[in-house]
């Protein structure tokens, strides 16, 4: 997919290098040229602009991009003109940062209904992670549902799907399951699965380097971990 990132600030320049390293074509935009040159070795497509200026985007393809990521920081009324601007141009999905609640009223009213807050999202992905360790990464999916990866809870290593009973024990489902080395709980933030098993056999037996990819409550998911916690 390709996305037009504007503001390479700490956000959008950290977001520009993973969606970048997930194999994502990125147009990164800044009007900042030290914010520019510090990405010129990884990312392909930096333009330097104004985007406060609608005639900046002459050399922006914003509609060519499968969504355009507002990642601007502190300014306020360069994030509603730039907002603005990209929406008269016909993005086909526009995702904001917004700085406040009185930013995000004010982007809702230029029918921009995806915002988000970083720091808030950091803050809850870091009270998760120290409550569940285990508890790799989660997709909230809406009504108490989510995907979740955890580490193999220990009890679980050397036991069958089968045995386990996820689906009539737990109401889960085993998506699939994913390999990773050097998988700890203190590590568990920067694990990345490097290789997908398909879908899993009923006889597969579970080992201490698996990634589990589950579907289902996370009350369910957290009820699994604990009882075969250590």
């Amino acid at each position: 997919m390709r996305f037009c990132i504007i503001g390479l600030g700490t956000f959008g320049t950290h977001l520009s290098r993973q969606l970048s390293r997930e194999g994502h074509e990125i147009v990164a935009v800044d009007n900042n040229p030290a914010h520019i040159n510090q990405l010129k070795d990884e990312i392909e497509f930096l333009i330097q602009a104004d985007c406060t200026d609608i005639n900046a985007f002459h050399e922006i393809p914003i509609d060519a991009c499968d969504a355009v990521i507002l990642a601007i920081g502190e300014n306020f009324e360069a994030s509603l003109s730039i907002a603005s601007n990209v929406q008269q141009l016909g993005a086909k999905k526009i995702i904001s940062r917004i700085i406040n609640p009185l930013h995000g009223r004010l982007l809702k009213l230029l029918k921009i209904d995806d915002l988000l807050i970083p720091e808030a999202m950091a803050a809850a992905w870091l009270a998760r992670s120290l409550k569940s360790p285990d508890l790799l990464n989660t997709l909230d999916l809406g009504s108490g549902y989510e995907i979740a990866q955890i580490v193999t809870p220990p009890r679980m290593i050397g036991l069958t799907l089968q045995i386990v009973s996820l689906r009539d024990q737990y109401e889960l489902n085993l998506v699939t399951i994913g390999k990773s080395r050097g998988i700890s709980a203190s590590a568990s933030s920067q694990t990345a699965i490097q290789k997908v098993l398909g879908i899993p056999q009923p006889d597969r037996i579970f080992e201490s380097d698996d990634i589990l990819v589950l579907f289902g409550k996370g009350q369910d998911v957290r009820r699994l971990m604990r009882e075969y916690g250590e």
